[in-house]
């Protein structure tokens, strides 16, 4: 159980980063091409961090 707790406090780091991305984005549109492309990869993150809890809970 301890390994899926670590990956939900990793999870909730990415979606933060991600909402604090999105923040910044509507803040400062000359970031545009830097922040999309931190969002697109924090959202990378989150989708395998989903993947792994979803394949330790269903063992």
């Amino acid at each position: 159980m301890i390994d899926i707790e670590v990956l939900k406090i990793a999870l909730s780091k990415e979606v933060n980063a991600i909402e604090t991305y999105q923040e910044m984005l509507s803040q400062h549109p000359s970031l545009t091409g830097l922040l999309s492309f931190l969002i697109t990869e924090e959202q990378k993150h989150r989708m395998m961090i989903e993947k792994k809890i979803a394949e330790l809970t269903r063992n």
